[in-house]
């Protein structure tokens, strides 16, 4: 590899953990102009750094000259910090869980039952929660709510997305819910697996099983 790829790999895996190159350069016991003439393609590091390099960026050596061994074209790849798969939306709180270095919950790995009992629980006000696992929120919710399980918080001034069931206050936006929904008023329609009981809904309701609610701007449909 050419000292100018090699340089803009480097760059990329030292931005993607967040670390300026005067943090990198600390790690590895020398200066911070040395490292940004490797990044600019004037310089090449000292064989003896290669192997400290991998170590901080966690990754192989053949990966950081941008190789992949057979065994990595087999296996699920490990999915690195500027690889994640959402865009860098620093309102948006992303609750997830790694194996090892691989990400549970996110194609291509699967979610099974790793996010069972676990709990995402925020003692005070929130932006957006995305969250793999169950959200438990003290405080209202200034944007929307997505969980791979129960949704359990205050009002939510965007949309709540659950796989299980959703017990808040007024919702701005929609409610979709695997299971129950339990809720004030809604801005938006309501969907849920089981039955629903909330305030006012300006759009339709759709329940699997019974529903009780105030009042619906929309159409009522349950089981």
């Amino acid at each position: 590899m050419d000292p100018k790829t090699l340089g803009e790999h480097i760059g990329a895996l030292r931005r993607g953990q967040g670390m300026t190159q005067e943090a990198l350069a600390t790690e590895l016991g020398i200066t911070p102009q040395a490292v940004s003439k490797w990044e600019n393609g004037q310089g090449f590091p000292d064989v003896s750094l290669l192997p400290k390099l991998a170590e901080i960026f966690s990754i192989s050596l053949d990966e950081l000259f941008g190789l992949k061994t057979a065994q990595a074209a087999e296996e699920p790849r490990a999915c690195s910090f500027q690889e994640l798969p959402w865009p860098d939306d620093r309102d948006t709180l992303h609750a997830v869980l790694f194996a090892g270095h691989k990400l549970v919950g996110h194609t291509p790995f699967s979610r099974a039952s790793a996010c069972e009992g676990v709990e995402l629980h925020c003692g005070g006000p929130a932006l957006n929660i995305e969250s793999e696992f169950s959200v438990r929120c003290d405080g209202p919710v200034a944007g929307s709510v997505t969980a791979g399980d129960g949704v359990q918080c205050g009002d939510v001034k965007g949309d709540v997305q659950a796989g299980d069931a959703v017990s808040c206050g007024s919702v701005g936006g929609c409610v979709r819910a695997g299971d129950g929904v339990e809720c004030g008023d809604v801005g938006g329609s309501v969907t849920a697996g089981d039955s629903v009981s909330c305030g006012s809904v300006k759009g339709n309701v759709t329940a699997g099983d019974s529903v009780r609610c105030g009042s619906a701007d929309g159409q009522i449909f349950c089981g």
